[in-house]
């Protein structure tokens, strides 16, 4: 698959609040590689014990093992990412190759973040 069709930024959620004060929680970028976009469906389904998770967005990238279900990704077309970027939680990754020319690949499970994050 041919990974063409813009940036995809992971982002994990870090505290940045001084020492001892309220937690603020803000993006601090972990990855960033090209996407191609995958099919998915908008139907709810259950995915490793959560209840009717909706998918907005399935996209594969080049493979990171560091990805997991905490962290959060935006997708652009320019870097770095415009604030008013889209802000998806990553619901499921996968690493594996990719069948057609046996690279390595991470397909990310997305949805959209209902509260924004700082950048």
């Amino acid at each position: 698959m041919i990974l063409d069709k813009g940036f995809c930024s992971i982002y994990e959620v870090a505290n940045s609040a001084p020492a001892g004060g309220m937690p603020v929680e803000k993006l601090k970028l972990k990855y960033r590689s090209w996407y191609g976009e995958l099919d998915f469906s908008t139907t709810p389904y259950q995915a490793e014990m959560q209840e009717d998770v909706e998918i907005s967005a399935r996209v594969r990238i080049v493979q990171n093992r560091s990805i997991s279900n905490h962290d959060v990704a935006i997708l652009s077309n320019v870097l770095p990412p415009p604030a008013s970027a889209i802000q998806y939680r990553i619901v499921r990754a996968y690493h594996g190759t990719d069948d057609e020319n046996g690279q390595p690949i991470t397909d990310l499970s997305l949805e959209k973040v209902v509260q924004q994050y700082v950048l």
